[in-house]
């Protein structure tokens, strides 16, 4: 089965994640940067929106279930998957059209950080939040993730996102301008999303220029990455 699928809507690509919780490996990973580089380049859409099956989660973040063992018995593809993890996130981040996400559910950990990599967001009012754990789950930030964020949260609100672990809900987010509308249900999230990236018909040459001197530092951060060595054993988990 696909882990994501993807379908056209006037000049919108609709992404939909169907990896269960939409977690973080190597196997998704790909297949969401095989499915980006697709809509790239087999399509003239302008503006892209992504969702998830789950009903409950948009995505949860890095696979913990596997990363955790392959750290332990020192899996070679660990490193590959960080690589391969930093590449998702600048292929999201730098991508020549505008991006949407629509959050049908929660969006933790790396799965929020993935949703500061996009350009806008919709989010769910009545199921969902967006939070970043890893101050509980004893995982650092690197610089660029830190960047993400602080673009995405006014700048009141990420020492407090980042250090206690806060659960924001739609509600709250609309309210900060971080989400540009806490919709009623999934299906509205999905419809506000689609009908925004409708209105978006703008060229991916000028949209692509656009964004690499916006994010440039992102860019240069991400091009410069040493992972951090933690307490249990001295292994970077993220």
């Amino acid at each position: 089965m696909s882990l994501v699928e993807w379908s056209v809507d006037e000049n919108v690509a609709l992404l939909t994640m169907k990896s269960g919780e939409n977690r973080f490996n190597m196997g998704f990973c790909n297949e969401l940067l095989k499915a980006l580089d697709d809509i790239e380049n087999n399509t003239a859409v302008t503006a892209l929106v992504v969702k998830s099956a789950d009903e409950k989660i948009w995505c949860n973040g890095m696979d913990l279930d596997w990363l955790v063992p392959a750290i332990g018995r020192k899996d070679p593809d660990v490193e590959k998957f960080f690589e391969t993890q930093d590449r998702v996130y600048r292929r999201f981040t730098f991508y020549p059209m505008n991006t949407v996400a629509a959050l049908t559910g929660h969006a933790f950990a790396g799965g929020a950080i993935l949703a500061c990599s996009f350009d806008f967001l919709y989010m769910r009012a009545d199921r969902g939040f967006l939070c970043f754990p890893e101050v509980d789950l004893n995982i650092p930030f690197l610089p660029y993730m830190d960047a993400l964020i602080k673009r995405t949260l006014p700048s009141t609100k990420v020492r407090e996102a980042q250090l206690t672990g806060k659960r924001y809900t739609a509600v709250e987010l609309e309210k900060i301008n971080v989400v540009r509308k806490a919709c009623s249900s999934a299906d509205e999230t999905v419809k506000e999303a689609v009908a925004f990236a409708k209105s978006l018909n703008k060229g991916r040459g000028i949209v692509g220029e656009m964004k690499k001197v916006m994010n440039a530092r992102i860019g240069n951060l991400m091009d410069n990455v040493v992972r951090p060595k933690l307490d249990t054993g001295g292994v970077p988990i993220k």
